[in-house]
């Protein structure tokens, strides 16, 4: 489609540039000229020389994935906003539009892919799976280009389009792709069983691939890799230090044998704790050789008693604090020469005079904020509230909660511990109490978002018993000191709900 720059799909999206393509899709970036938003739209692209009756099997499949994705409301799963149809009826499934790289594009670059952060992102990947699971949905295609990893930090689980749903029949003629064959569950290879347990089995392929550089199976050929899969053992992973567990336990090739959902989120949890506090506990970097199928339970289950008893509990990883918290490195880093420390204030609404270029903002919850003029309103994937600035990038995010954590200093900290491996380059500046309303404490850090440094204060703070905030505001590091007399406006004139 050469005059993309021009097309307007079903007289609302107008697409900008194609993102990637597979065998059965295009994925576009496109503008929502109604909402005056960007979005994904997946095209449909079939094969040349499709009869009428192959062609309406890949339309199945393309309206299976929305409705298997417009089931699921969930941080870490993309969302489908339409679906609409062009031409012979080819439906287009539109998206929100995720800025940020897939997991496979992450291995491919070089990025640092260390074992805790590998297993934040399967935390989450897992946590998206559970909720599809819990709906009925199979998802059968999870592999590291079906990961997302967004620049707001997240990992996202995306395209469904071989899912199998409750009540939906299943597409099954030959040649249709039915997953990855070196990220395939051996029942699934051996004979066709797809279950929850046949995910758990991809995931764990997934973060295999991740850490160690390549697939357990994979080989130059679909037969090789089966091949494997059917005969060979799992290679000991060499560079998954403490993830090395739960690889395993999620590659038993006995899906009968293999970790559940709420064991393997244990144990991933487990595996994102910095090494530092794991140094007393005599972990192996790789498993030994199994003997035998039972040999080889019992030295897994012996091993996930061994980490129940000898675990720290390093952190509580609480919903209510925003995502994009960064990852912590040692609590002595000192900052650089930019990186200066915004002073506490204590809170004069009633004094406050609303500068000019700047207006009050809400988003219906009963605070006031001012914004300069100017910024964007939009919602986050867990609906809160943020402002940006496009030009520069600059944003605040407003965060709140009517359970407030009693003591804010401990909360950050407890976030920091399950979000340190989860940004690049961070580095802690300061996470101490300020005085500001009832209670609060400030956490300031930088890391590297895309190729940009950052960076961050995020205050949370208590205003009554039944009411906390969080304000976030993010700024590109070079603009930092620049940036700071607006940081002060919004904190000095913040209003809340109740206090």
């Amino acid at each position: 489609m050469s005059t993309a720059q021009s097309l307007l799909v079903a007289d609302r999206y107008r697409l900008l540039h194609p993102l990637g393509q597979g065998g059965m899709g295009r994925v576009w970036r496109a503008r929502d000229e109604v909402l005056n938003r960007d979005v994904a739209i997946k095209e449909l692209v079939p094969p040349p020389g499709l009869t009428t009756a192959e062609r309406g099997e890949m339309q199945a499949r393309s309206m299976r994935e929305a409705r298997a994705v417009a089931q699921l409301n969930h941080p870490h799963v993309v969302r489908v906003f339409d679906v609409v149809e062009v031409g012979k009826g080819d439906p287009w499934i539109v998206m929100e539009y995720l800025p940020g790289k897939s997991l496979h594009e992450a291995m491919s670059d070089g990025d640092d892919l260390s074992p805790q952060r590998v297993a934040g992102i399967g935390l989450e990947i897992l946590q998206a799976l559970s909720a599809a699971h819990e709906v009925g949905v199979v998802h059968r295609d999870v592999k590291p280009g079906n990961v997302l990893l967004t620049q707001d930090g997240r990992a996202v689980l995306t395209d469904f389009g071989i899912a199998t749903m409750p009540g939906d029949p299943f597409v099954t003629r030959t040649g249709l792709l039915i997953g990855s064959p070196a990220y395939l569950a051996p029942e699934r290879a051996r004979d066709g069983k797809t279950s929850k347990a046949s995910d758990l089995w991809s995931l764990g392929a997934t973060l295999y691939a991740a850490t160690e550089g390549k697939p357990p199976f994979g080989r130059a050929s679909t037969m090789e890799t089966l091949t494997a899969l059917a005969t060979e053992p799992i290679p000991p992973p060499r560079r998954s230090g403490p993830l090395t567990p739960v690889l395993m336990g999620l590659l038993e090739k006995n899906p009968g044998r293999r970790l559940d959902s709420a064991t393997a989120q244990r144990m991933l949890r487990e595996a994102m704790a910095p090494p530092r506090a794991k140094a007393t506990r005599a972990l192996p970097t790789s498993p030994p050789r199994r003997a035998s199928p039972g040999t080889s339970r019992k030295w897994l289950w012996a091993l996930v008693l061994l980490l129940a008893l000898g675990a720290v509990v390093l952190f509580l990883l609480d919903r209510s604090s925003s995502r994009d918290q960064g990852a912590a490195s040692s609590p002595s880093a000192q900052p650089s020469a930019n990186q200066s420390v915004q002073p506490s204030v204590k809170p004069a609404p009633t004094g406050f005079q609303l500068p000019a270029g700047w207006q009050w903002r809400d988003d219906g919850n009963g605070f006031k904020v001012p914004v300069p003029d100017g910024w964007q309103f939009s919602r986050d994937g867990d609906g809160r509230a943020q402002w940006q600035d496009k030009a520069t990038g600059r944003l605040l995010l407003i965060e709140q909660s009517r359970t407030p954590k009693p003591d804010p200093v401990q909360d950050w900290r407890n976030n920091e511990a399950a979000r340190r491996n989860g940004y690049r380059n961070y580095q802690r500046i300061r996470l101490e109490p300020v005085s500001y309303w009832d209670k609060a404490a400030d956490w300031e850090f930088t890391y590297t978002l895309g190729n940009t440094p950052v960076h961050v204060l995020n205050r949370g703070f208590i205003t009554a018993p039944d009411q906390a905030y969080s304000i976030y505001w993010r700024t590109p590091a070079a603009t930092w000191d620049a940036d700071r007399d607006e940081l002060q406006i919004i904190l000095d004139g913040f209003i809340p709900a109740r206090s």
